[in-house]
């Protein structure tokens, strides 16, 4: 059985066709380790875990020629117990999920093609419940949903807005321009990583943030509208490339897969304080998510348009698998492999609420040291 791409899926095949490797390769993942406070049952796991792909196609999906999902009719993976686990391991795009055991440590890993953050989460959570019920002997109710009713959705209301959701990006973006390219002399590839935000100037943040009726994605925008401006001619849109979490029906909130869409944001420049410039980028943000249902490769943005996500801590307290209790140990999205683009900036706060930015770029524009004069003035804009 076959079932279309998701939005998702076919700009992250394109991303491959431009840089081979970085999206078909093994380390584009999802991952997460627990630590237990006792060690769990093996025969359980492994049953759990079968079942846990059973109940859920995304979990038996390739992604194959077309683009297209073919769903394996059986799982793909049983439980691997291990002398110790490590936060990254490969995943092969034809089976795009592992689950590895030692000691008291468990690894959850899902290629990103086929998981989001959420999708990590409500995995993890559900294979708690399907542990416990092989050792109680109770049943689990079936999934509400499965992923392929959610790109049949999003299929649908792409085809049903194309014309409205057309018009609006062509008005917004055509006559805007990326930040320009501001070195003369380029450099290397770089990655690096780097304190934003300590734990209480995070806090004062998201306390602004409410103060003006926002969330901390547009105060956060601002500020990194604030720290580019000065590469910024007078009159220009700062435009970027982002990722739009669209659980926005009762059934997609559990639902696993990747229900997110990429899309671009075009944000107006800072032309004063925070309070009065956050209003106006929140509304430049809402216009871009309402219309955000539209194929990204059809969005007249600019060339090397820089990316950007901010994701909320989303650490859950722990879990129980039956008498065994887990803690979230440590997170990680993919890996870096080499493959930069021209500049991309991650936002994460950790879980002891520190802000930390993850900074990558290929150094023929956007080099280290105009990035890290970046970070200080979105900073500065941040704190002011």
């Amino acid at each position: 059985m076959t079932v279309p791409t998701s939005l998702w899926q076919t700009f992250a095949l394109h991303l491959d066709a431009m840089r081979p490797g970085f999206v078909l390769g093994p380390w584009f993942t999802m991952n997460a380790v627990l630590e237990f406070d006792r060690p769990l049952d093996h025969s359980a796991l492994a049953a759990a875990f079968t079942e846990l792909q059973r109940r859920h196609d995304v979990l038996r999906t390739e992604i194959v020629a077309g683009p297209a999902q073919y769903l394996h009719p059986l799982p793909t993976a049983e439980l691997e117990v291990v002398d110790s686990v490590e936060l990254h391991a490969e995943v092969p795009v034809a089976a795009p999920v592992r689950l590895r055991v030692a000691d008291r440590r468990l690894a959850l890993h899902l290629h990103h093609l086929v998981s989001d953050p959420v999708t990590l989460w409500t995995a993890l959570d559900e294979l708690a419940l399907l542990y416990s019920a092989q050792l109680s002997g109770v049943d689990v109710p079936p999934p509400a949903a499965q992923y392929a009713d959610y790109t049949r959705n999003e299929a649908e209301l792409v085809e049903r807005q194309h014309g409205a959701a057309s018009e609006w990006w062509q008005n917004r973006i055509t006559d805007a321009k990326a930040c320009p390219q501001p070195s003369t002399t380029g450099g290397a590839d770089f990655a690096y990583r780097g304190e934003l935000l300590n734990a209480d100037e995070l806090t004062s943040v998201e306390q602004r943030s409410q103060s003006c009726r926002s969330t901390p994605l547009v105060t956060l925008l601002a500020g990194l509208a604030a720290g580019m401006a000065p590469y910024v001619g007078p009159g220009d849109a700062l435009v970027l490339n982002t990722l739009l979490s669209k659980r926005d029906r009762p059934q997609w909130q559990r639902v696993l897969g990747p229900c997110i869409i990429p899309s671009v944001l075009a944000v107006p420049l800072p032309t004063g304080s925070l309070a009065a410039d956050v209003p106006t980028i929140r509304e430049a943000v809402l216009g871009c998510v309402k219309y955000a249902r539209f194929p990204i490769l059809e969005v007249p943005a600019p060339a090397r348009t820089p990316f950007f996500e901010y994701v909320p801590q989303q650490w859950p307290s722990g879990y129980d698998f039956g008498p065994s209790r887990g803690t979230v140990h440590a997170v990680a999205g993919p890996k870096d492999t080499g493959l930069a683009d021209a500049l991309a900036i991650r936002l994460r706060p950790s879980a002891d609420q520190v802000l930390t930015g993850h900074f990558s770029g290929d150094g023929t524009d956007w080099n280290q040291p105009l990035v890290a004069e970046l970070f200080a003035g979105m900073r500065q804009y941040l704190l002011a």
